[in-house]
């Protein structure tokens, strides 16, 4: 949970106040670690929505051009 929401939910005014009472275990800084590698050594993709052509059957039919002579 971010600690900035965590800070809200605990009422306290400043996050120094919030990181106070915060004790996290090794293990878990650990998991977050390896989460975070994971994350970052996955495949790369280009920001922001697939693109796909207009005669992909992706393509809902009322997107798609009408073929009229």
């Amino acid at each position: 949970m971010p600690l900035h929401v965590l800070r809200k939910i605990a009422g306290h005014g400043s996050l120094t106040t919030t990181q106070r009472y915060l004790h996290p275990d090794r293990r878990a800084i650990e998991r977050v670690g390896e989460a975070l590698t994971a994350h970052l050594s996955g495949p790369r993709r280009a920001p922001g929505p697939e693109v796909a052509p207009p005669d992909s059957p992706r393509t809902p039919p009322a997107a798609r051009p009408l073929n009229r002579p």
